[in-house]
Parts: C-alpha cells; structure tokens; sequence
C-alpha cells in the first residue's frame, strides 16, 4: 500500500489521537492542534510510531488561521490524499437535559462554528491540494441524525445535523474532481466527550473508521457508522 498523506484535525487527544497514532505507523500524518504545547505533548506520548507525524497549530474557527496552518502544511507535503476532519466540541453542561428553549444562542453559534463552519474552513483550504481519488472525511455524530432526532445537547445535534448537510453539498459540488466526502458517526466511544460509560474504545472507533479508509469500495455523499450506510 502506498503511504498516504493524512491530515486529522484535533489530533492531540480522544478519537483523533488515537487516528494519528494508528495511521502514523505506516502513512505520512499531519494533525492539528490549538497550541505548540499540546502538539509537542502529544508528539512525546508518540516516540514508538514508525513514522513521526508532524504537527501545525491551528484553530479551526479563524479563517486565518486555518489559512496560516495550510500555508505550512503546503510547504512539508505537495497533495493530501486523505483529510479527516475531527476537529469538534461538546460544551460541557449542554451535553444532556437542557431544553432548546433554554439553550444559550450564543453556545449554540460557538458550537457551530467549530463543528460546521470550521470542518467547512478546513475543506476549502484542501481541496486545491487534493487530486482526483482523494477523500474526505467528516467524523459527525448520531446525535445529529434527523431519523433518530433526540432531544438535549440541542448545540451539539444542530451542529452535526448541519454538518451532515455540508457533506452532502460538498460530495455534489466535488464529484467531477473525484474526490470523496463522506459522515462518519464514529459510535458513542469513550472519551472526554463520549464519557466513561460509552459502549467503544477510542481503539475499537478508531479500527473501524481505518477499516472503512481503506476499504475496496468508497462511496461519496453517504452518513456511515462502522462501514453501514445510515438514514440522514
């Protein structure tokens, strides 16, 4: 298999952690993240990959710098193969009971704006360095399916909801340049969003989605969970 060059946003901790650990042990990885600190944290907890990812800061809801951190991954690697776009956040205290009506307008503005907007801001600057068969991946959430639509956590579904349209817009708009875009719903995994209680691993989410990487055949515009297409 030829080494892919990999970009996964939000790379210094939970599922997109465990991306880069597992795919660094055989494919060229850049991961993002907010700081120099946690990027050099997170290249110490990764001495025995076979391969070293790089990192670059970059905070996905700033067009700027999102700008600023393509302009240096575009000087370490010619295209991207594969972009995995991770980045998100779950505003702790608005993960459950709180109605919609209660819901803060502006958590639920800052919500979108990372897990929408910034995925969107992320894309933009890939695309001119993908060719054709490239992919991209948008790790979205079962929380945001309008089949199963429950209720709580009213930020975080409509971000993700939202994000899911995105995916279909974007697989319409790149299918002539035959690049892929695809949502993933990673499963309720544990980590610091997911809690401890959660039914998979970060290892186990991890596996699947790698598994679904790389598997023979890729669709484009679809919602998945462990390789099953899912009802938007």
């Amino acid at each position: 298999m030829k080494n892919k060059n990999i970009i996964i946003t939000g790379g210094n901790k939970g599922i997109g952690f465990g991306l880069v650990k597992k795919l660094s042990e055989k494919h060229n990885i850049i991961f993002t993240v907010r700081s120099e600190e946690k990027g050099q944290e997170t290249l110490n907890s990764l001495l025995n990959v076979n391969k070293t990812p790089k990192y670059v800061v970059m905070d996905v809801t700033s067009s700027s710098s999102v700008n600023e951190g393509f302009e240096m991954i575009s000087k370490s690697i010619q295209s991207v193969d594969i972009l995995i776009n991770n980045a998100g956040i779950l505003i702790p205290g608005l993960k459950y009971n709180i109605s919609a009506i209660e819901t803060n307008e502006d958590d639920i503005l800052k919500t979108f704006n990372t897990n929408t907007m910034g995925v969107l801001r992320v894309i933009r600057s890939s695309v001119p360095l993908m060719e054709k068969g490239s992919m991209i991946l948008n790790i979205s959430s079962g929380m945001g399916q309008l089949d199963d639509m429950g209720t709580g956590s009213t930020a975080y579904r409509l971000s993700k909801t939202a994000l899911n349209a995105l995916t279909v817009i974007l697989a319409s708009e790149l299918k002539s340049k035959n690049i892929s875009v695809n949502a993933i719903c990673p499963g309720w995994v544990q980590t610091d969003m997911g809690g401890k209680n959660a039914e998979l691993t970060v290892g186990q989410s991890v596996k699947k989605i790698i598994e679904f990487i790389f598997s023979n055949s890729i669709p484009t515009g679809k919602f998945l969970r462990h390789g099953k297409i899912l009802r938007w």
